[in-house]
């Protein structure tokens, strides 16, 4: 064979690998598996509450490189499943933070009471960490990533999710030899064991790219983020992937419970959870202060030390150990020792301009069932800020075995005392209630609201009652609808559902989501009393809710009579309807106010109380009533 003929072949064999390659079918891109049944249910069905998907990820996911936002590919998803179910209002939630697979698995479990993030809100999971594991060990990928799988599930056996796969420029060089990228190999494995669907968009780049139909430098500045001209590609094989999705079989008349196989890898952990500094098995020693404002998000709060020698001890059981901390150019070095083993040092950045988060693994392959220690010290002059524990495995819960009453008195027996005292007249429309309290008998309450009326009825405040009057059971019904007011409650015969089914001798309302409609609260309190005129009502002024709330934003110990504001207005209907009215908010803000800790401290997540939070309503309702 001649030279030139020898060359012609050897043109001609790479141009039909590169014809091949872009001239696959589309469906390549993706493999459906076992679809995403319960998400079509929910999106079909627009529940209330279950419209966020969860994108899990890195940089790519904020648009970055991109001219227009909308281009990114979480957007281009979102809208996808919007023109299948045109009704629906489904919203992305993106999760953006170091640690790749490996932080996320801690991430997404339950009970994050210091990381004050709620990935696993709504009922679809995107993940994909291509770009952020692309330096991990493999062999730590697959146990990260399976346990990440798992502790969705476990959260939430509603759960669906889904694989994605961005493109590297170690992808691509993979490619271009002819091979599929082994992280996309094990991807693969654990998406046919777990039966997820999975979308390969590095592969659709590198078809792309190989083909000739876009450069390189066109699809991408940096071989990560996608240019717009990128983005435009990999949205042409999101609505195909999300159109193959849709046609897998009819939706669901219901949402069926996942049941997780046995781990696909030997070393995969899914007990992975966050400890918070403040768990009482977390021992400190030194000049620690707890509660303070953390300089980053999304830190509800951190615990502080400014001198050399303070120290962290915690025991736990299980395989691995993790520390995330705020890093900043005030920080201070640490060292940490496990298991008795000589200190090892995590030494403060130097080339960071202002506070981070940072995620870091401690000790792994650990004996999963042996009890470990790990004690963390402060080691050079700077302020240590750290936020929590990672422990893959599982910390004595010190609560165990104590009842509802023991519990919630151990949580506040670790608090201020609350010192409020209530007005003497309070009791002047609530007559039989207070009756029953005294002498005995039955006593029916009803929670009416939303979910901060959820946190009134989750501190318990009833056994604290009942507890100062021993001859009345109480029968608490928390009549609850997330988000929802009177404006809701008022319509449509609702208080027949919501508060005469119950037959409530107290109805009391409260909660954040009445929108400043004092009117609302006045058609309910007429509604009721239309039906059961024996009822007697307790109005309840807001507590908790986010910072831009007006009860918090525009806050007065006593109630502002000066200026139109939803207290003065809820007083008002209080006093012409003949109810009884404790405003809450001016002492539960002052109790915060006073505490010398961050508001973060009684907060379970952005909105809502955590167990410290619903111990001041709780305590604040046990004094408003007793006598």
């Amino acid at each position: 064979m001649t030279r030139t003929l020898r060359l012609i072949t050897i043109c001609s064999l790479l141009a039909a690998c590169a014809g091949l390659l872009s001239a696959a079918p589309e469906a390549e891109a993706y493999r459906i598996r076992r679809g995403i049944p319960n998400s079509r249910y929910f999106l079909q069905n627009d529940t209330v509450g279950n419209q966020y998907l969860f994108f899990i990820g890195h940089s790519v996911l904020a648009g970055t490189g991109l001219k227009n936002s909308g281009l990114r590919y979480s957007a281009c998803m979102t809208k996808a499943l919007k023109r299948h179910f045109p009704n629906a209002s489904p919203r992305e939630t993106r999760h953006m933070y170091p640690g790749g697979s490996w932080f996320a698995q801690y991430r997404c479990s339950r009970g994050q009471p210091v990381f004050g993030e709620v990935i696993c809100s709504g009922h679809l999971a995107i993940l994909d960490f291509a770009a952020e594991d692309r330096s991990a060990d493999l062999e730590q990928v697959k146990t990260s990533l399976e346990g990440l799988i798992r502790q969705i599930t476990l959260y939430r056996a509603t759960h669906s999710t889904i694989l994605v796969y961005t493109l590297t420029p170690e992808m691509l060089a993979d490619y271009r030899a002819g091979r599929t990228p082994a992280y996309i190999e094990v991807c693969e494995r654990i998406a046919d064991h777990y039966g997820i669907p999975s979308l390969n968009l590095a592969q659709v780049a590198a078809r792309a790219i190989l083909s000739g139909t876009i450069s390189a430098e066109a699809f991408s500045a940096d071989g990560i983020h996608p240019t717009d001209a990128g983005a435009r590609l990999w949205a042409e094989a999101i609505n195909a992937f999300v159109d193959a999705l849709m046609a897998d079989g009819p939706v669901p008349e219901k949402p069926q419970r996942v049941t997780l196989p046995a781990p696909l890898f030997p070393g995969t952990d899914d007990r992975g959870q966050i400890i918070a500094y403040e768990h009482p098995e977390v021992r400190t020693t030194g000049s620690w202060q707890p509660g303070r404002e953390s300089p980053i998000k999304p830190f509800r709060h951190v615990l502080v030390s400014r001198e050399p020698g303070t120290r962290l001890t915690l025991r736990f059981q299980g395989s691995e150990i993790g520390l995330i901390d705020v890093a900043a150019p005030d920080g201070a070095d640490l060292e940490y020792a496990v298991d008795g083993g000589a200190f090892r040092t995590l030494a403060a950045p130097k080339n960071t301009d202002k506070p981070v988060l940072r995620a870091l693994p401690l000790a792994r392959g650990l004996t999963r069932d042996a009890e470990h220690e790990v004690v963390i010290r402060t080691a050079s002059d700077g302020t240590a800020r750290i936020g929590g524990l990672l422990v893959n495995g599982s910390v004595k819960n010190p609560h165990a075995g104590m009842s509802t009453l023991e519990r919630i008195d151990a949580i506040y027996a670790a608090m201020d005392p609350i010192n409020y005292t209530p007005p003497a007249n309070r009791f002047a429309h609530i007559p039989k209630t207070m009756a029953k309290l005294r002498g005995g008998g039955e006593l029916r309450m009803v929670l009416l609201g939303d979910s901060i009326m959820g946190n009134t009825s989750g501190s318990s405040f009833e056994l604290l009652l009942m507890r100062n009057a021993p001859a009345c059971k109480i029968i608490k019904i928390a009549s609850l609808r997330s988000s929802t007011g009177c404006t809701y409650y008022q319509h449509e015969n609702r208080v027949q559902q919501y508060v005469l089914r119950h037959n409530p001798d107290l109805l009391m309302i409260g909660g954040i989501s009445n929108g400043g409609d004092a009117e609302a609260v006045r058609s309910v309190i007429r509604q009721v009393r239309a039906s059961k005129p024996d009822t007697e009502v307790l109005l309840l002024t807001p507590v908790f809710g986010a910072m831009r709330d007006e009860h918090i934003r525009t806050f007065t110990r006593e109630i502002d009579t000066t200026t139109p504001n939803f207290r003065h207005r809820l007083s008002k209907v209080a006093e012409e309807e003949r109810c009884a009215f404790f405003d809450m908010t001016g002492p539960w803000w002052e109790y915060i106010q006073k505490s010398g800790k961050t508001y973060g401290w009684f907060m379970g997540d952005a909105v809502h109380a955590n167990a410290r939070g619903c111990q001041i309503i709780g305590r604040l309702l046990e004094r408003w009533f007793k006598e």
